[in-house]
């Protein structure tokens, strides 16, 4: 995308990516969390990557264009976000729990499997008994990457009636367990906060790398200094640019930090957390 709308502070203003990257540092950095694709039918949030050291220019780009859009481009990354979240529309179309997987998946293209939905079904092939059920099956699942994709290209996984399953024990409505990041509601304190699924993009970092700012917010802040080196390595993170425009999903607390003017989203763990990092 050569070009990108700006909603910040009531401001709606086009920008020309050669323009928008010689404003103040500190005025792209306000205007950076707001962002959208400067299609009127598509308005996707939209990220500002900045130039690489290694001669990639600048560029505006979305990680929520709709189906169709003329500033989307085909990608094997799309393409797979799309799969994917067509993947989880079929399993909210059937109407049955769905199991959550925190297993760590693979980050260069490689999802994990769906359980098909077969799986879960009654046995009835000929000569057997539409009563039985196969009491072995499990119920279908998703992991985080698969979540987040679906989540992005609009599955309606936030807004499901369908059980989500976690850790085996633990069943939460789908619509009650995943939060974007800007609808994110802080309690009084992590003590006293049930964890939640949150998701959404990555607009920028801080310079050393140890807090995440979601797009569409400026008063959401993600602190991972704690589980910093764990998470890079992972994701094969060596620069800032490699999160601007990022998808994120993580299971963690929201609550207030001291003066209560951010919201803090607390990691659960250095595991329970999926960067989804551009590849094209």
């Amino acid at each position: 995308m050569l070009d990108a709308v700006c909603t910040h502070g009531g401001e709606v203003c086009t920008y020309n990516i050669f323009d928008f990257q010689k404003l103040d540092p500190a005025v792209i950095e306000l205007k950076r969390q707001h962002l959208q694709c400067p299609n009127p039918d598509c308005t996707g949030k939209a990220y500002y990557r900045r130039a690489s050291i290694d001669g990639k220019a600048a560029c505006f780009g979305s990680r929520y264009h709709i189906a169709g859009c003329d500033e989307g481009r085909s990608s094997e990354q799309g393409s797979r976000e799309l799969q994917q979240a067509q993947e989880v529309r079929q399993l909210l179309l059937a109407g049955e729990e769905v199991r959550f997987d925190f297993s760590p998946v693979a980050v260069k293209g490689r999802s994990e499997p769906v359980t098909p939905l077969a799986a879960t079904k009654a046995d009835t092939r000929p000569g057997s008994s539409p009563d039985k059920v196969n009491k072995s099956a499990k119920p279908a699942s998703i992991g985080m990457d698969k979540a987040l994709a679906s989540l992005m290209r609009g599955s309606g996984l936030d807004t499901s009636e369908t059980v989500i399953q976690l850790d085996g024990r633990f069943n939460f409505k789908a619509k009650n367990l995943f939060v974007n990041f800007a609808d994110a509601e802080p309690q009084a304190s992590a003590a006293d906060v049930k964890p939640k699924m949150f998701w959404g993009t990555i607009s920028h970092t801080d310079a050393d790398l140890e807090w995440l700012n979601p797009s569409d917010c400026d008063d959401v802040g993600i602190p991972i200094a704690r589980y910093k080196k764990a998470i890079l390595a992972r994701f094969g993170i060596t620069d800032r640019r490699d999160l601007e425009g990022a998808g994120l999903i993580l299971y963690g607390k929201c609550f207030w930090n001291r003066s209560k003017t951010r919201k803090i989203i607390e990691l659960w763990d250095a595991e329970r957390i999926f960067i989804s990092v551009l590849t094209d």
